[in-house]
């Protein structure tokens, strides 16, 4: 062979080997999680938790979790009372979509699809375990057209009104189930949807019979506040009822016994944890934890939920497990519309034609990358926006207006309007446009009136004060 031919033929061996190493073969994409456990609690505020910056020690069992997961510190329900929240949960659509139902009914319209309706399309066995007398797939007294268990295989609600331990009985009876081979479909096992609804620590703030109280230690001298019910304090504000006394002293008996009921459920959810990791769910499940409202305790005037757009009621605590992600805790804005878009872009499921209205999560989670940072609620007349720093309120019926700068004031004491006029007209142009996507261009009188049918039928049902 001539000599130059051979050279060329070395040197591009040689060559081509470099080059093979020099390129590695790309690792494979992570598989992706099969299961979704799906942990919504009933009336927990963010701020009542050590995880969101609470001094008191009510949730260390959650902490420990959430440390482990994606944690976003500035999370916010777009509704501060069950029905619409955990329809608009469910579904990634505003609460608007659900006011105004034929009968005033409170479920999800089938016309919408559900997270639960989606994963039974794609194989999956659905399993709801709720303890709320609300989200329920039967008739009960405060929603007698039920309408939440359409997509579910099965919906357990016999824990109605009842604490988390029987709940939990339920739902790990459920996580036992992989250890023993889920029900097959002639193609191996199911990937399994369990949504688990905790009523704790919705009121009477009153943890079960035996649990040691750790805050509400001492004594009140009325028994409706030593039983934990804050109903007479509602029969004042709303009914006109007589001022039954309350001093600060038996509200603060209540936010004790409400960090009771936290506490006694932290207990249960380690149990629910333990389960998880023991039975190894976490390798290939998504956990989410999420909360539908908060609670009042007379910071803006009001008690219990159901009434306002302040942060009390509206700013609720969210993470998410993923296996193989990375725990970290997330400063940017997100809404609870945005979980379920994330859990199907984290499935592999698609999106396209389901009219989803929050967005994925995962661009966040995963690069840094955040979406729209705008931030919407409603209740009643009361329609927010919040983008991280400033939040602005409107009441439809009087077209009055606050903003409240969130980092300077948390609370939402004081009123700014007057010396942030940029970001009022920045923030009104957000909600406006919000309102006219959802609820109709100028259509303020007929979202009122949807709006305050709404809370007479709560009110009719015995919900509502």
């Amino acid at each position: 062979m001539n000599r130059t031919i051979l050279t060329v033929l070395v040197a591009l061996t040689a060559l081509a080997a470099a080059c093979s190493r020099g390129t590695p073969e790309p690792e494979p994409e992570p598989e992706r999680p099969r299961n979704v456990i799906f942990i919504l609690v009933d009336t927990l505020r963010a701020d009542h938790l050590g995880a969101y910056g609470s001094a008191r020690s009510t949730s260390p069992n959650l902490d420990a979790f959430a440390g482990k997961s994606v944690l976003f510190r500035d999370a916010r329900s777009q509704a501060p009372c069950t029905f619409p929240s955990v329809n608009s949960i469910l579904t990634s659509r505003y609460p608007a979509a659900f006011l105004g139902q034929p009968n005033q009914a409170m479920g999800i319209p089938e016309r919408i699809p559900s997270l639960a309706e989606i994963l039974r399309g794609r194989g999956y066995r659905t399993v709801a375990v709720s303890a709320s007398a609300v989200v329920r797939n039967t008739p009960s007294q405060h929603n007698p057209g039920a309408g939440f268990g359409r997509g579910f295989d099965l919906f357990q609600e016999e824990c109605v009104w009842k604490a988390a331990a029987c709940v939990n009985r339920q739902a790990l009876a459920h996580l036992r189930r992989k250890e023993e081979g889920n029900e097959g479909d002639g193609g191996g096992e199911r990937p399994l949807f369990l949504y688990i609804h905790y009523l704790d620590p919705h009121g009477p703030y009153n943890p079960p019979r035996g649990y040691h109280r750790r805050f509400a230690t001492g004594n009140s001298g009325k028994p409706f506040i030593r039983n934990g019910n804050p109903n007479p304090i509602g029969d004042m504000l709303y009914k006109g009822a007589p001022d039954p006394g309350v001093t600060p002293a038996d509200l603060q008996f209540l936010k004790d016994l409400y960090d009771d009921e936290i506490s006694y459920l932290d207990t249960q959810l380690a149990r629910l944890f333990r389960a998880l990791e023991d039975g190894g769910w976490l390798d290939d499940s998504i956990v989410v934890f999420a909360a539908d409202h908060g609670e009042e305790f007379l910071e803006h005037g009001h008690i219990k939920h159901c009434r306002a757009v302040y942060d009390n009621s509206i700013r609720v605590p969210l993470f998410f497990h993923v296996p193989g992600v990375e725990a970290k805790a997330l400063e940017q804005p997100v809404q609870n519309l945005d979980i379920v878009p994330t859990l199907l872009d984290y499935l592999g499921v698609p999106a396209a034609g389901l009219t989803l209205e929050g967005e994925s999560l995962r661009p966040l989670i995963e690069k840094g990358t955040a979406g729209d940072p705008h931030q919407y609620s409603l209740s009643g007349p009361y329609r927010s926006v919040a983008d991280g720093r400033f939040k602005l309120i409107q009441d439809l019926g009087g077209d009055s207006f606050w903003l409240y700068d969130l980092q300077k004031d948390p609370g939402e004491t004081k009123d700014v309007l007057a010396a942030e006029r940029r970001n009022f007209h920045r923030l009104r142009e957000a909600l406006g446009g919000w309102l006219a996507r959802t609820e109709g261009q100028d259509r303020a009188d007929e979202s009122l009136r949807k709006a305050k049918e709404a809370e007479e039928k709560l009110r009719s049902l015995g919900y509502l004060e």
